[in-house]
């Protein structure tokens, strides 16, 4: 009588979590696609997204499903951006005017910055509309702070799936390797410069894999040699590796947005923290991390550093329960029942990432299935 009593509560509290998650991803998804495509679509990547957190909820598996929301988001993304299914005149806008993106916004932040003082000085910030976009998107991107890299990056969803790839690891990377954990800094920093001081988004230009389009590639041959060369290692990264290592390698080492929220991601209040008391030392958590965000220290305990992505990984593996969401860095005292959890620090993170992750999703995701239904009905 207990046990169905208990999973009677877990359903409803689950569907509380459905609800609260569906209501806003909905309402600011049907504002987003209004008059553009049947409000259909965005009902049903509504029902997706809320439907994965209704299982984070009733399994209390986050890590699992949203890695299935994450690898989702990125094959609409992909869908929409990349595949063009819709017309000739849809491919041309995507490969040869493809907008930029939030790793190139971060890498080429200096050049936004003198244009908005361009603007300034000149009065006429009008004509700077998109820059301004830009600016405001991407500081919008700090509720997610850190989560973003594991909850609503498309490129890391790609990174994600073929990390996910298969069980067991071909390769196995040296403990030497955190020696270069702190690269994404040294790239965000070395491709900030370059293009303040040519004016141009040389992250795209130079190393982005994606960017293999008419739009970047240079007319130069050995310019154009060096540029393929550089995105074909890119490419490793972002494919080959992590499906040989089990890691996300190009958001670990190759990312300058993942050096950016490592930083600006302190704003954002949730954290996961290790209580030292309850753990046994196992370091499961610091095989499980899929962006190496996890070191063993000096005491022997797992030494979480500041590119953890809040993906819940660790937090679902360990075998002692002792690594848990906080707020600012503030353990919350919980409850183990159905409805405690619904309203636990934990649960609060992961709805505040997903639903932001589903409204920002909504921007390519209805489309997306949009894109697929045409292109199945030709």
């Amino acid at each position: 009588m207990l046990a169905q009593k208990l999973k009677v509560a877990k359903i409803l509290s689950s569907l509380v979590f459905f609800a609260a998650v569906f209501i806003p991803v909905f309402a600011f998804s049907l504002n987003i696609t209004s008059g553009e495509i049947s409000w259909i679509y965005s009902f049903i990547w509504s029902l997706v997204v809320a439907g994965i957190a209704f299982m984070m909820s009733y399994t209390q598996k986050i890590h699992f499903y949203r890695r299935v929301f994450f690898v989702l988001l990125a094959a609409t993304f992909l869908v929409h951006f990349k595949f063009s299914l819709i017309s000739d005149d849809f491919r041309a806008i995507c490969f040869e005017n493809t907008p930029y993106c939030h790793i190139a916004i971060a890498s080429s932040f200096f050049n936004y910055l003198y244009q908005q003082y361009l603007a300034l000085m000149s009065g006429g910030w009008k004509l700077w509309a998109p820059v301004s976009f830009a600016f405001l998107w991407l500081f919008v991107t700090l509720v997610l702070g850190r989560a973003w890299c594991s909850w609503a990056c498309f490129y890391g969803g790609i990174d994600e799936f073929f990390s996910s790839l298969g069980r067991k690891k071909i390769l196995f990377l040296a403990k030497g390797v955190f020696r270069f954990r702190d690269l994404p800094a040294a790239i965000l920093i070395f491709f900030l410069l370059v293009s303040f001081s040519g004016m141009t988004s040389a992250f795209c230009v130079w190393l982005c894999p994606y960017k293999f389009t008419s739009a970047f590639m240079s007319a130069d041959f050995v310019s154009r040699f060096f540029q393929i060369l550089f995105m074909l290692f890119a490419l490793v990264f972002a494919f080959l590796l992590p499906f040989l290592v089990k890691k996300r390698t190009f958001c670990s080492f190759l990312c300058p947005f993942s050096a950016w929220q490592s930083f600006f991601g302190r704003v954002n209040p949730f954290r996961i923290i290790l209580n030292k008391e309850e753990c046994s030392k196992c370091m499961v958590c610091y095989e499980s991390c899929p962006v190496l965000a996890i070191e063993k220290g000096e005491d022997g305990f797992p030494k979480i550093n500041d590119y953890c992505n809040l993906c819940s990984a660790c937090v679902d593996i360990c075998p002692q329960k002792c690594l848990k969401y906080s707020v600012f860095g503030l353990l919350l005292k919980e409850k183990d029942s159905p409805w405690a959890n619904f309203i636990s620090v934990k649960f609060a993170a992961v709805y505040s990432f997903i639903v932001f992750s589903g409204v920002f999703s909504s921007l390519f995701a209805p489309a997306a299935l949009y894109d697929i239904f045409r292109w199945t009905v030709k």
